[in-house]
């Protein structure tokens, strides 16, 4: 069951036989403020407020209003610490308990609240005031009844053509210091090819408390060319993890297994560790680093086998305007370490990394989604290929442009073109690559 609520509910009624008037401080524009919120114009309310923060942050009407403002424009973990101040200051103000029992209910601190809306019922506060807090103490009943494992599946089906399949060079010749001059031939020269590609998984998550929830999947990706079968791919994930809410953070932690195989050979393994944290600056704007670290092995190349880590932030902001316009951009760092402890090994799988991502999506209507992104990555690889005489230098850029068309609530029609380039001082590692494709998904 999804719940919507105001943030202002509580405050039709809550007024009457509750607290004697509060005295406004000459320096403070309490009325100022408190003009402000009920216009609507939670954000100006609370930079008002936020000036006088230095000067009155401990005064009880100060606080008060303070806290109403900030819970407004979406602070809420802030105007819940000024409304706590002024509870332990005036126990008997239940105006301001009411307001900090709605901060936890947002915060989805359901315990906190409940017992916060119960010592008011017990202050026998007017009707009005005894049905607006029974409405909350309802949604809270409904929402602890949600606290039950929940599931989703999927399947998608996609057809399209890949310019590249392989990611090879287009020049069939190079020169080797060891050897001269050599010619590429055969599944080492550029390929094109028409592919079909079949998307499954699910994912079963399961609420324990307020907030905070355990959860697993596995999803499946197979691609199918038309004419090639020596490139065709599987892809098996399976993954688990814990998702949790404090105030205005988020936190999660999620374990991966990664199978990849080629040409229905086992081509490599992965096995990975990842941290995130996301900051919600207010409703519209989120801050997110994360960190991972991962274990990759090639059963059949173990020159290639390493330890990776990354390390990325980024902001994403969405715009309240037409479209709903959102905006991410994201810069990460990174180091990949060789397993083997060999310069062949150094050469192939050694490297620090950097790059940025930016993307926009927009919604033209309610049921059209746009996205586009471009990308940019900087490696440098630590030793010295035999074969070329050279120590890898790239840079990977990346862009694309996506759509999609949810038909109801399970079909979904999309469509996509994607570009990569990788420029490489080495010829064997220089590639472009470009794919289209249009897809259907269903979501059980």
């Amino acid at each position: 069951m999804k719940l919507a609520i105001k943030t202002k509910t509580l405050t039709l009624g809550l007024c009457l036989g509750l607290l004697s008037p509060l005295a406004i401080a000459d320096s403070f524009k309490a009325s100022e403020v408190e003009a402000l919120r009920k216009q609507g114009k939670a954000q100006q309310a609370y930079e008002l407020a936020l000036k006088y923060r230095d000067e009155l942050e401990g005064d009880t009407t100060y606080d008060y209003y303070y806290g109403l403002a900030a819970i407004d424009a979406g602070k809420v973990s802030e105007g819940l610490i000024a409304l706590e101040r002024v509870v332990l200051v005036s126990p008997e103000n239940f105006l301001a308990r009411l307001e900090l029992a709605r901060a936890y209910f947002l915060l989805k601190e359901d315990t906190r609240a409940r017992q916060e809306f119960e010592t008011v019922l017990a202050a026998k506060p007017p009707e009005t005031v005894v049905n607006n807090v029974n409405d909350f103490i309802r949604i809270i009943r409904l929402r602890e009844a949600e606290y039950k494992s929940s599931g989703s599946a999927y399947i998608e089906v996609a057809l399209g053509h890949d310019s590249n399949i392989n990611s090879a060079p287009a020049d069939a010749t190079f020169f080797s210091p060891l050897f001269g001059t050599l010619s590429l031939s055969g599944g080492s020269l550029e390929e094109s090819d028409d592919f079909f590609n079949v998307n499954v998984g699910g994912k079963l998550s399961h609420p324990f408390e307020p907030g905070k929830q355990l959860f697993m999947g596995v999803d499946v990706s197979a691609r199918y060319y038309s004419t090639d079968e020596e490139f065709e791919t599987e892809t098996w994930n399976a993954y688990a993890g814990v998702k949790w809410r404090d105030g205005e953070n988020s936190f999660g932690i999620t374990g991966l297994v990664q199978e990849f195989e080629l040409a229905d050979e086992d081509n490599r393994n992965l096995v990975s560790l990842s941290g995130d944290w996301t900051h919600h600056v207010n409703r519209q704007t989120d801050w997110k680093t994360q960190l991972q670290i991962a274990q990759i092995r090639y059963p059949s190349q173990s020159v290639r086998s390493s330890t990776l880590y990354i390390l990325g932030t980024g902001v994403t902001h969405q715009y309240g305007m037409k479209w709903s316009p959102t905006i991410s951009g994201n810069f990460y760092v990174g180091f990949e370490d060789a397993q083997a402890e060999t310069e062949a090994a150094r050469a192939a799988a050694q490297r620090d990394f950097f790059g940025v991502r930016a993307a926009l999506q927009v919604l033209p209507s309610k049921n059209v989604s746009v996205t586009a992104s471009l990308s940019a990555e900087k490696n440098h690889y630590q030793g010295e290929n035999i074969l070329t005489g050279k120590t890898r230098n790239e840079m990977l850029f990346q862009a694309s442009v996506a759509g999609r068309y949810l038909v109801d609530d399970n079909w979904s029609l999309g469509a996509g073109l994607y570009y990569t380039r990788n420029d490489s001082n080495t010829v064997l590692n220089d590639y472009d690559r470009t794919r289209a494709q249009v897809s259907a998904r269903y979501t059980f």
